[in-house]
């Protein structure tokens, strides 16, 4: 059985599309049925069901998907791990973060390791919502904050310190807030991810416990960026890792409130399909992730 043409059956399973998956590999649609075919053929199996607007998954073909995923993946990874003993890492590496922390932080961590694997390919998706990992082919996302329990295995990469902080001319005519009740009054420029608007702030009250505070504000958007933006526009206070407003901070573009009461730290992860076998050009990444950010933490 040809590996690749399996490898094409999933993810044509993934996106339920035959000409999505034939354009994710940059191969012509009649190509893409061809491989399809030629697997049916060698399995003696009908994978899909097949009309003019729908492709659907046939019993087998549900089947092989849930078993096969997970062994191709292996033997894929396992191949790789036995090849690379000797030779330099290749193939596609396909990572996925949010736009500014790809362009801030990210970028040129994988601009120093590309020149070390001149051989890998790489891809970034920048995305500040969070996407299925599985179904976009991708090899490993960098995430912020909480993470929720899922499939997906999580390595810490380094802890990520928050501020909360307004403009300069937005102080001046609302004034500083000095307790979290007062925070509560004013106007807050609010995230707005694919699962909700965040409108709950976890900061440390005066007994040290960390606290929910309902915020509220008239501007919401689903960029970080957008929210650094807003604040240094004077539209309200927002909630920023240290890493995204330090600059602001040091030139005074943005001022630093409640100092007394922190945010809660979240944390960097690095979040990827569970696998017995992590594919060396996963696991060189990984490591070299985790070396710059105790690096940059010293």
């Amino acid at each position: 059985m040809n590996t690749e043409d399996f490898q094409f059956f999933i993810r044509v399973a993934d996106l339920g599309s035959i000409s999505k998956a034939a354009q994710d590999n940059n191969i012509s649609v009649s190509v893409a049925s061809q491989k399809l075919q030629r697997l049916e053929q060698n399995l003696q199996l009908r994978l899909f069901h097949r009309t003019t607007r729908k492709l659907t998954l046939t019993d087998e073909g549900r089947a092989l998907l849930e078993h096969g995923r997970p062994w191709i993946t292996n033997f894929v990874n396992l191949r790789e791990t036995l090849i690379v003993k000797d030779h330099a890492l290749s193939g596609t590496l396909r990572i996925s973060t949010s736009a500014t922390f790809g362009n801030q932080v990210l970028m040129p961590v994988i601009a120093s390791f590309s020149h070390l694997h001149p051989g890998l390919k790489i891809y970034l998706d920048l995305n500040d919502q969070n996407i299925d990992l599985v179904q976009q082919g991708m090899d490993l996302a960098i995430r912020i904050g909480q993470l929720k329990s899922s499939s997906l295995i999580a390595k810490q990469l380094a802890p990520n310190p928050r501020v909360l902080c307004a403009s300069p001319a937005y102080l001046q005519k609302h004034g500083h807030p000095k307790t979290l009740a007062e925070l509560e009054l004013h106007h807050c420029i609010l995230p707005q991810l694919g699962d909700g608007l965040i409108d709950h702030w976890y900061l440390t009250n005066a007994a040290g416990d960390v606290e929910p505070i309902r915020v509220k504000g008239y501007f919401a958007t689903n960029s970080g960026e957008g929210v650094r933006q807003a604040a240094l526009a004077g539209l309200g206070i927002s909630n920023h890792s240290m890493w995204h407003v330090v600059d602001d901070l040091a030139t005074g573009k943005l001022v630093q409130i409640l100092s007394d009461y922190p945010v809660a730290t979240t944390a960097i992860y690095a979040v990827f399909p569970h696998r017995e076998l992590i594919a060396p050009k996963v696991q060189r990444f990984l490591d070299y992730l985790v070396d710059y950010f105790q690096q940059r933490d010293q």
